[in-house]
């Protein structure tokens, strides 16, 4: 059981499907397991895998008990017991399970270092990019598992560094974790989700840039490459630090206005001048303003769309949960919330205020 990463499903051949479709020579091997067995394996202590891949819903299986956050949490217990050692449990389930047996309730997301939706790997890329995701997580674990392992070596950050594009409330929240996997939730968190690191789609849409048809986007990324994440698992997480990425738009651009307050046009005209052959973003139907900074929530978790959004011009989305301040605030495109104005998440204030800039456009 030690070494490979487990797949715990109640459905053996679909289980077995997924786990070798996601399985990468020797950097990834993934087997199933039924509930049942894991369960009797907890309890026994003698659980130790590199990793889990838990599914939600348990109940097709003769005999179980549990749901997989029942599980997952139960794991947990264990590992802060220190009866079984520290490793990641990612969430692997049907988008639609999610839906039927979580819902909105957000109870359960700190369990889960991260979350893959099975119904999302169709594709090369898909499956690429969650191998990728896996492997970065298990090396942060195995890093934060390094007796007086210390987290600006795991970032590959200096003091300065750190002062300048870092958080206190961050490291307040990452030095209260005596565990591993209460050091490993805060930090996973930070470079999944955009605050302050940010992936590559957040980045051209912050400088403005169509990220696909632009041919220069490469020579622009080698540009802002001493901004880049350059700690653990950089390699399976492309990350660039936001602050780095500002401190660049005044310092080495020289720009008189801050990035975030600059129009796409503003933005491009003073790249072009640096790095030929940029294209500038277009703002998707019913995304509103000019001044790109967030993407829409709702979009992404609906169709795994990325959408920009200007903030000035898109609806406030509340968290089901509170929110670190190192965590960029939430936002929906205007066309979207409003499609969708169901939602309790989004802002009431907001629906009502804003859609008279539709009628601008």
């Amino acid at each position: 059981m030690s070494g490979d990463w487990l797949l715990i499903d109640d459905s053996p051949e679909e289980a077995a499907a997924f786990a070798a479709g996601l399985s990468k020579d020797n950097a990834l091997k993934i087997v199933p397991m039924g509930a049942q067995e894991a369960a009797a394996a907890i309890n026994a202590g003698n659980f130790s895998p590199t990793g889990v891949l838990m599914d939600v819903d348990l109940s097709n299986e003769t005999g179980s008990q549990q749901s997989g956050p029942g599980m997952a949490q139960d794991i947990r217990v264990a590992q802060q017991k220190r009866a079984v050692p520290g490793f990641p449990i990612v969430r692997f389930s049907l988008r639609d399970k999610v839906l039927e047996n979580i819902g909105h309730d957000s109870s359960s997301d700190d369990i889960f270092d991260l979350k893959i939706e099975k119904d999302g790997l169709s594709t090369p890329d898909a499956r690429s990019a969650a191998q990728a995701k896996l492997i970065g997580v298990r090396q942060l674990y195995d890093a934060l598992s390094v007796d007086g392992a210390e987290l600006l070596q795991i970032l590959g950050l200096t003091d300065e560094q750190w002062c300048q594009w870092g958080s206190t409330a961050f490291q307040s929240d990452f030095d209260i974790g005596d565990r591993v996997h209460l050091k490993a939730g805060p930090l996973v968190r930070m470079i999944i989700h955009p605050g302050l690191l940010i992936d590559e789609d957040m980045l051209a849409v912050r400088l403005g840039v169509d990220l696909h048809n632009s041919k220069g986007w490469e020579t622009l990324a080698d540009e802002l490459a001493p901004y880049a994440y350059r700690g653990v698992a950089s390699e399976c997480f492309p990350r660039w630090w936001a602050r780095g990425i500002e401190d660049w738009w005044q310092e080495e651009i020289g720009a008189d206005t801050p990035l975030a307050g600059c129009t796409i046009a503003q933005r491009t005209e003073l790249l072009t001048a640096i790095v030929a052959d940029l294209v500038p973003l277009q703002m998707p139907k019913g995304s509103l303003g000019d001044r790109p900074w967030r993407y829409c929530l709702l979009s992404r978790e609906a169709q795994q769309q990325f959408i920009p959004v200007d903030p000035t011009r898109a609806v406030k989305v509340k968290p089901r949960s509170s929110m670190p301040p190192w965590i960029d605030p939430l936002y929906a495109a205007l066309g979207v919330a409003l499609q969708n104005r169901d939602d309790p998440r989004l802002d009431k204030e907001d629906l009502k205020r804003l859609p008279v800039y539709l009628r601008e456009t």
